[in-house]
């Protein structure tokens, strides 16, 4: 009996460790006194009991990796050759009826087996392999292969297309509100999120992950702008968009000329508003997005409603304008003047 055994990781990965230590002290003892005896078997390996040494030598037969003969009544064991180098004559080779077995009791279907035999014999081609288990170096090679298509069939079957009610879900929404997002702000941005992913037909497992960093994008270059209008100003007639407006709107899918078709339109409803703002870019940005899908909204009939609401927001009077009413001015003639621009502008 030899004073080691020892066995490869990837066998022992493939048939179980116990099975891989029995089966190479098999193959030692085979090499120094032919087939051996369940008898001598017993004797050499003291550490498992006869019955756990049967119990492995039972699924070794099984899996067809060793060859059970009774000589005598004399129960002789040896380790199998299951198939010739695949890069031998003719490069013929293929898995024997027993490696497909065995590949079968992993619950792999026989075709998908059949369908890696080109690619396993081309590979070893490649490596000049010199090893004689072809058919245990194969299982090792399917096995591997079935377990990267499950992975990868699990992962087709999560991702899906973007719901057209789709909503991030509470995690998200408290990720980008606890880095300092505003809600109203991230509520906004949902429908031009779902409009950009249904027209690109695009699928995904991870939509709360992609929304909160569109989220952070978005929010970034809107606080761009707004922090380079340092105090609050009424619109003017030569009022502009000025240079960071424009190269946002190079990131969006928004012509130029759209924004400037829409400018005159927005600064001759807020000029009559008489309100003050910080960042007439930054709203002015909001409407010439907004107006672009109202105009484009009926591609998508399932977003109009939530497209209209924000398009609303969007000429919405903040209360903190800096231009204060006059005393005389209640606030229902306020309203009513405020219905009077809508209804001139069409809004």
């Amino acid at each position: 009996m030899t004073s080691k055994i020892t066995f490869s990781k990837e066998i022992a990965n493939t048939i179980g460790l116990e099975e891989a230590v029995l089966l190479e002290h098999l193959k030692q003892e085979e090499s120094l006194h032919g087939q051996v005896s369940m008898q001598q078997i017993c004797s050499d390996v003291t550490f498992w009991s006869n019955e756990k040494i049967m119990e492995i030598l039972t699924q070794l037969i099984k899996t067809g990796l060793i060859n059970e003969i009774i000589d005598d009544g004399i129960p002789y064991f040896s380790s199998k050759k299951l198939n010739k180098n695949p890069t031998g004559d003719g490069n013929k080779w293929v898995p024997d009826k027993d490696v497909i077995d065995q590949i079968n009791e992993y619950g792999i279907p026989e075709d998908f087996a059949n369908l890696q035999i080109d690619d396993f014999k081309k590979l070893n081609q490649e490596r000049n392999g010199k090893e004689t288990n072809w058919g245990v170096k194969f299982l090792r090679f399917v096995i591997k292969k079935w377990r990267y298509k499950e992975v990868e069939d699990n992962k087709k079957m999560k991702t899906k297309p973007i719901d057209k009610n789709w909503v991030p879900d509470t995690d998200a929404k408290e990720i980008l509100i606890n880095s300092g997002i505003k809600e109203d702000f991230i509520d906004k941005e949902v429908p031009e999120f779902v409009l950009y992913w249904t027209e690109r037909k695009e699928e995904s497992d991870i939509w709360n992950s992609k929304f909160i960093a569109h989220i952070r994008r978005q929010w970034g270059r809107f606080k761009d702008i707004k922090e380079n209008d340092n105090s609050p100003s009424v619109m003017t007639s030569d009022w502009n968009p000025n240079s960071d407006f424009f190269d946002i709107l190079e990131l969006t899918d928004i012509p130029k000329e759209f924004a400037e078709n829409a400018k005159l339109e927005f600064v001759m409803y807020w000029k009559e508003s008489g309100q003050s703002l910080n960042s007439w870019n930054s709203k002015f940005l909001q409407h010439v997005k907004y107006h672009w899908e109202k105009t484009n909204k009926g591609q998508i009939p399932q977003l109009s409603q939530q497209i209209d609401k924000r398009i609303e927001s969007s000429w919405e009077i903040q209360n903190r304008s800096s231009t204060k009413p006059s005393k005389k001015q209640n606030t229902k003639t306020l309203q009513e003047n405020f219905k009077k621009l809508r209804e001139k502008h069409q809004i």
